[in-house]
């Protein structure tokens, strides 16, 4: 129950510092009263109290390795696998990518292929018309033809 507090408090600070913040400054500096004033110091004080508990927590302490058991021996395969137990040391970009590489790798290669190549041809289009205008046109020929009558 006390950690389930202790995670919750920093979230429930900052949440309250910035509606007080927001209240008590629209009050302050759109009707010039006092407690708005008050209000909005209180509220960057319980804001500062949230942003407080919020800093990261300490990771768990992990068991002591001189106190486990032997580890077993890894087969070859593991080895040259797990990049830890091969002696190189990767980042997580690195790791990532050769994932992806391996990943990649084992995707059948793309062929494109066109089904209709006929209808793809520059200049076989179909032959393009004039267009006409139609009935919604009429409104605008009659606004014309009214302008123009001489």
């Amino acid at each position: 129950m006390i950690a389930l507090v202790r995670r919750l408090a920093g979230p429930a600070a900052a949440a309250t510092g910035v509606l007080g913040l927001a209240v008590s400054g629209t009050v302050w500096n759109f009707y010039g009263r006092l407690p708005g004033l008050i209000g909005t110091i209180a509220s960057l004080l319980v804001l500062a109290v949230g942003l407080v508990l919020l800093r990261p927590l300490p990771a768990p302490a992990l068991p002591d390795p001189s106190t486990s058991e032997e580890p077993a021996v890894p087969s070859e395969e593991a080895i040259a696998a797990d990049p830890v137990v091969s002696g190189e040391s990767l980042t997580t970009a690195e790791a990532i990518a050769r994932e992806l590489a391996a990943e990649e790798s084992r995707k059948p290669e793309v062929v494109l292929v066109t089904y209709a190549p006929k209808n793809l041809l520059p200049g076989t289009s179909l032959p393009a018309r004039k267009r006409r205008p139609g009935a919604s046109f009429k409104p605008f020929r009659e606004m014309t033809d009214e302008l123009f009558k001489s």
